[in-house]
């Protein structure tokens, strides 16, 4: 295992952090107001609201870019002012869920629909007797199963206080049970998959919807993605990209020193490169993968749209805690040989986002290499284009479950693979 110099930086004040991550929604809200009139932002906000959310569901091609965007900030202002209230300071992890939590605000998350999940996270603090704060972070991660609070709401919208009892229940507990889940799965990838939550979520998923399956509850997977590029949606993460470059350079003491030590690390799982090389550095990492996932986008022919900004924003948030663009191009170019070499009959989108929410396994290629970090992108390729089906899209981390499963078959096999290398020599 490669070890890594840490090396001390100046410590960057919370109230500092905090100002860069309110730098992201402020944006989301004045250009949506800026561009929208309150009429549209008011009908497209209901319709995110009465959406199933079940994969796909492109928030941009049914409400538009206003209310989207309206949506998005108000999702990431209200856990800015959880984290805040609750006096944890920014770091890796924490970063991570909330770009998380602002992607899938494009598709799937709504300001309604992920609050049962803090509910059960909130009583299960209560009955192990621990601070709520040491909680609350596997909640976010949990808002995966937002689709099935829309489902219910969807189901009893003639009655409220059923939906908020039904949503209360079932999003409660499962609230309830992940953060034990979470731990458990963890041994299963070594650390190898930056998205457990995604694993531990897409077993639980994989458990409900067999159970509405084969209860004969109908669920219908959705289709709805913008096909055309919005020019104006472009520049804009472009810019907010560059933003965190130049932020992360002033605060870095206006110097890109110690990016290298950044990109030495493996990106196992626990890796906070805001603990290990400062904030700043961090930033910047973030702001350099977020126009290299643009820039790939447009290269392969790819649409700006709700599940590829979701991506976008994963691998620019897991920036803070593992992923670099080293460790990434692996992962990203496995999963296109794997497109060609397969002869996957699939839309682009379907590259684009199994390439950039496949980065998931940049661990492998950190630890490892180039060559099997290729071999795990290309194995992800083939795995996520089905795995959908097992749990019916009610999860949203799909490719989360994926890179589990993949990471937990490629690791013996490379370990099988070190231990005959020795047997020969």
């Amino acid at each position: 295992m490669k070890t890594v110099k840490i090396t001390r930086r100046k410590k960057v004040s919370s109230r500092v952090m905090y100002r860069v991550l309110y730098i992201l929604p402020l944006a989301m809200l004045l250009y949506a107001f800026l561009t929208t009139n309150l009429s549209e932002l008011s009908q497209g906000f209901q319709i995110i609201l009465k959406s199933n959310d079940v994969l796909l569901t492109d928030y941009l091609a049914i409400a538009g870019v206003g209310p989207t965007l309206v949506n998005a900030a108000l999702v990431l202002l209200i856990n800015l002012w959880l984290i805040k209230k609750l006096d944890l300071k920014p770091n890796g992890i924490i970063i991570a869920a909330l770009f998380l939590l602002a992607g899938f605000s494009f598709m799937g998350k709504n300001i309604f629909n992920i609050w049962p999940f803090y509910f059960g996270g909130f009583i299960y603090s209560r009955y192990h007797q621990i601070p709520y704060k040491n909680v609350v972070l596997i909640n976010m991660f949990s808002t995966a199963f937002s689709p099935i609070s829309s489902l219910i709401a969807g189901a009893m919208s003639d009655h409220l206080m059923l939906v908020i009892v039904m949503n209360a229940v079932v999003g409660g507990f499962i609230g309830f049970i992940m953060p034990t889940i979470s731990a458990h799965i963890l041994t299963l990838h070594s650390g190898y998959n930056l998205y457990n939550m995604g694993t531990a979520a897409g077993f639980v998923g994989m458990l409900v919807y067999s159970i509405l399956d084969v209860s004969k509850v109908n669920i219908e997977a959705n289709s709805l993605l913008l096909q055309e590029n919005n020019t104006a949606v472009i520049i804009f993460f472009v810019l907010y990209s560059i933003t965190l470059i130049i932020l992360g350079w002033r605060i870095n003491e206006r110097s890109f020193k110690g990016y290298r030590d950044v990109m030495k690390h493996t990106g196992r799982l626990v890796t906070d490169v805001i603990k290990q090389d400062g904030f700043g550095l961090s930033i910047m990492n973030m702001g350099i993968l977020g126009l290299l996932s643009i820039a790939f986008v447009l290269v392969v022919g790819g649409v700006m749209n709700g599940p590829t900004i979701a991506a976008v924003l994963a691998v620019m948030g897991f920036g803070s805690f593992g992923k670099h663009p080293k460790n990434t191009w692996p992962i990203v170019l496995g999963v296109c040989l794997g497109w060609v070499m397969f002869g996957i009959d699939k839309p682009i989108s379907t590259l684009v986002m199994s390439a950039l929410f496949g980065t998931t396994l940049a661990p492998v290629a950190g630890e490892f290499g180039a060559l099997w970090g290729i071999v795990a992108g290309m194995l992800h390729m083939a795995f996520v284009v089905n795995i959908g089906a097992m749990h019916g899209g009610l999860m949203l981390y799909n490719n989360g479950l994926s890179g589990g499963i993949v990471a937990a078959v490629l690791i013996p096999l490379i370990d099988a693979f070190k231990k005959e290398k020795k047997n020969e020599t």
